[in-house]
């Protein structure tokens, strides 16, 4: 995924709707490899799994990619412990 459909150059910052998409994908990708443990893992833990991933984005984008992956996995969490019910 790297550097194949999001990459920035030249100070660029993605657009909302890239930045929402790559979260989004990244999401999935964290939530596959880890399974359900993944609703445990704290921010750092994300973004420690999502860096090698982001490396070619500005640094403003790769502050936020780690943030939007922890928030769709919480509500993914939410949406999964509502099922339960």
């Amino acid at each position: 995924m790297r550097g194949l459909f999001f990459r920035t150059e030249d100070d660029t910052s993605l657009s909302d709707d890239d930045l929402m998409a790559l979260a989004d994908a990244l999401a999935v990708t964290v939530h596959n490899r880890v399974g359900t443990q993944v609703f445990w893992l704290t921010r750092q833990d994300i973004a420690d799994l999502v860096a090698p991933y982001i490396v070619d984005l500005d640094l403003e984008d790769q502050d936020a990619i780690p943030w939007l992956v922890w928030h769709l996995i919480q509500a993914a969490r939410e949406i999964a412990v509502t099922a339960r019910r």
